[in-house]
């Protein structure tokens, strides 16, 4: 009984904070606290004003159990999730809510498949370390896994993904540099998943196994009206070295309390070894790519996709932000158009419709790919420049985007000539789960 009051005392205190919210709230300790500083007037006339009153009464009667004596406790939520072969997962979130308050950030999500009926989830555990009077000025060591099905041969099989991580972070301490961040990042992926081959045309599970390390460094310009950042990307395994440079900025048009302007954004990458016993040609998928990278592209599982080995139905023309970019795709092609394990160079743009909370927005991109590895019965190499344009919506800080391509270049003309001539199979989203993510939103309530 006591566990059912917790429950529905939680969700009592996520609806006053969705509804009232809390950045102005002020509380006795915060009027104590400057009345040291203030006139006796100013104070009385603080204490007159109470902003959100419901919601400081809704915390005082539901959190006192929450944080006593300075200890916290875990938060569950509910968990819901879908994709292709799991179908309908139900299951919890277990989250720490104070962070980075303390030093141990932690979120679990444990999830049943009813459709697959097997055991699915994430989980992610980060040690906070803020070393004082140094360069350094956090260190983040932590890891990540997740676990869900996938599809080969149409069969569901299961797949494991663990990234240990090391993440260091550089600011300046003069306040002119105050706005500018370096990060540099170790990470390495390590992929296990049940695989089907065949020997004399019997099937027979397997386990295929791949690894890569991962060096970055990012830098940053956190400035409200002219961010910018720019990423130096490593990655390395077993049969190939490769490398990229992703640079960002935003410049904000001059209206005031609107957050839109003119997004900007190039990548250039490409490889710098290549084993002579790895066939590209087996696994492309390894390789850069102009299009919008789709689920069975995520080599290292990186995102999440509502159906991972999809192609031509709706789950297939899911994409995420990654490489060149670009809003369509060919997934019937072999060698998707643009893809490449030699060398590719791409810019995406994207205009704000300068009106508040209006979620429609230009975009337009243009890359120019070169590959001489992936078909090697071609004397020549295959390059090319290509583009595309049209409008897109975005909702929840780009969590969730729809494109609607309106042009694109003649390489991509003949294949939906082919493959999609109607307008709606030429449409493509992205959902960003690592922005939906609902457990994260709760954690950046203020309690």
């Amino acid at each position: 009984m006591r566990l059912t009051s917790r429950v529905i005392n939680i969700l009592v205190l996520i609806m006053y904070n969705s509804v009232y919210g809390q950045d102005t709230l002020l509380t006795t300790n915060t009027i104590d606290s400057i009345s040291s500083v203030v006139s006796t007037q100013e104070t009385r006339q603080l204490k007159k004003t109470r902003h959100y009153p419901k919601l400081q009464k809704a915390q005082q009667k539901y959190l006192h159990w929450i944080d006593k004596k300075g200890k916290e406790f875990p938060f569950a939520t509910p968990a819901v999730a879908y994709n292709k072969y799991d179908g309908a997962q139900v299951g919890v979130t277990f989250l720490n809510l104070k962070q980075p308050v303390k030093n141990v950030d932690f979120t679990a999500v444990l999830l049943y498949g009813i459709k697959s009926k097997k055991v699915n989830g994430t989980a992610n555990i980060d040690y906070y370390a803020r070393p004082k009077k140094s360069v350094v000025t956090l260190i983040k060591p932590g890891i990540r896994f997740q676990s869900f099905s996938y599809s080969n041969y149409n069969k569901p099989l299961k797949y494991y993904a663990l990234s240990p991580e090391v993440l260091l972070q550089f600011n300046h301490r003069t306040e002119k540099l105050e706005k500018l961040e370096h990060q540099l990042l170790f990470k390495n992926h390590l992929l296990f998943h049940k695989d089907q081959v065949f020997h004399l045309l019997t099937p027979k599970d397997t386990v295929t196994r791949f690894y890569a390390n991962i060096v970055e460094y990012t830098f940053n310009r956190n400035d409200e009206n002219f961010p910018f950042s720019a990423t130096l990307h490593f990655e390395q395994s077993k049969h190939f070295v490769k490398t990229y440079f992703e640079a960002n900025s935003f410049i904000r048009y001059q209206l005031r309390d609107y957050k839109t302007g003119v997004h900007l954004r190039m990548f250039v990458g490409g490889f710098l070894w290549r084993s002579q016993d790895f066939r590209f040609r087996l696994y492309p998928d390894v390789g850069f790519n102009l299009n919008g990278k789709r689920g069975e592209q995520d080599y290292l599982y990186n995102d999440f996709y509502i159906g991972r080995n999809e192609q031509a139905n709706f789950a297939g023309r899911q994409i995420s932000k990654s490489d060149g970019f670009f809003k369509v795709n060919t997934p019937l092609n072999a060698i998707e158009t643009g893809q490449t394990v030699d060398w590719l160079l791409a810019f995406n743009l994207k205009v704000d419709f300068p009106i508040k909370y209006v979620p429609l927005k230009l975009f337009l991109d243009l890359g120019y790919s070169f590959d001489n590895h992936l078909n090697p019965s071609n004397l020549l190499p295959i390059k090319g420049f290509q583009y595309d344009g049209g409008f897109m919506l975005s909702f929840w800080d780009e969590g969730f985007e729809v494109y609607f391509p309106l042009f694109y270049s003649k390489e991509y003309k003949t294949y939906f000539k082919s493959n999609a001539p109607k307008f709606g199979q030429r449409i493509t989203f992205l959902l960003d789960m690592h922005k939906l993510e609902l457990h994260k939103r709760i954690r950046n309530m203020k309690f």
